[in-house]
């Protein structure tokens, strides 16, 4: 059975660009290595975070700035990962290109030269929505908040990635069960809760998305609001709601990916599949944040 600092050594080798060039070979240490692969995207977030928050917190309210953060961002996200995502995203959009085509044709093009037009917008989505984040909390000035969001796209990418490989125990090839994924949602969740808690109640200031509810009772004083309980617990409901929501943007993500793959490869979803389900997923995360980042200025 392999060790944990074989697993995650694993798990960093096709999950960033810290390790060895190569997946691991083994069906059984491949498989644990995709329990590790959120631990891999929170890495990931955080080194991806560092630089966009400190640099744009250093030149707030220069749109020049704010875009080209925005854009160093997408691209430490991408880079940080050896791009592997991106191109399984554009193998998975070209296989599903076209009507008329065999089942068959659709898998050979996987290997075939050339790219979609759906990653160009991939990336341009990617960019209009981290511009816009950008553009609403640097409103702000919550440098906190905003380093909670970026750490936690990839975060919650890669937990959307474990529920696009099969059910198992991976004795024969890639597979995750389905108990250690459930562990990794309540962990997601519990994370966030408790991670807004901490931001809202001892750093940072109250005006922020998903505070608007507080803002009163933030003035009435830090020891409780006027629901009789403190604002950590207060702040810690609300983030359970929004860590939901994550989550649910990146089930459906999962869901239209498997649904694809069944209605026109007419089999189970091929690997290049997981990685367009982490794409899509990390994109429905911005957008869930952009929407929920409204509830300060609207």
């Amino acid at each position: 059975m392999p060790s944990f600092p074989q697993v995650l050594s694993a798990a960093l080798s096709f999950g960033t660009r810290f390790r060895g060039p190569a997946k691991p070979a083994d069906p059984v240490l491949y498989s644990r290595a995709l329990i590790l692969q959120p631990f891999a995207g929170l890495l990931v977030g955080a080194i991806a975070a560092a630089p966009t928050v400190y640099f744009s917190s250093g030149f707030r309210g220069l749109q020049g700035m704010i875009l080209f953060m925005s854009g160093i961002y997408v691209f430490l996200l991408e880079w940080l990962t050896r791009f592997d995502n991106l191109h399984a995203f554009d193998a998975a959009c070209r296989m599903l290109a076209g009507k008329g085509v065999s089942p068959e044709e659709r898998l050979g093009r996987a290997d075939q030269p050339g790219s979609s037009p759906c990653t160009a917008i991939l990336i341009g989505l990617k960019l209009l929505v981290m511009y816009l984040i950008f553009m609403r909390t640097a409103l702000f000035g919550d440098s906190l908040m905003v380093a909670l969001t970026l750490v936690a796209v990839p975060f919650f990418g890669r937990i959307a990635m474990l529920f696009a490989y099969p059910s198992g125990n991976g004795r024969e090839r890639p597979e995750v069960m389905d108990a250690l994924r459930l562990l990794w949602v309540i962990l997601a969740v519990a994370l966030v809760a408790v991670a807004l808690g901490m931001i809202r109640t001892y750093g940072g200031d109250f005006f922020s998305f998903r505070s608007m509810k507080l803002t009163m009772s933030g003035f009435r004083g830090r020891g409780g609001d006027a629901t009789g309980f403190s604002p950590f617990l207060t702040v810690v409901s609300l983030g359970v709601q929004d860590a939901v929501t994550f989550l649910a943007s990146g089930f459906l993500s999962v869901m239209y990916w498997n649904t694809e793959a069944s209605k026109k490869l007419r089999v189970s979803p091929p690997p290049e599949f997981a990685g367009a389900v982490c794409e899509t997923a990390e994109l429905a995360a911005m957008i869930v944040f952009l929407i929920l980042a409204d509830d300060v200025i609207f």
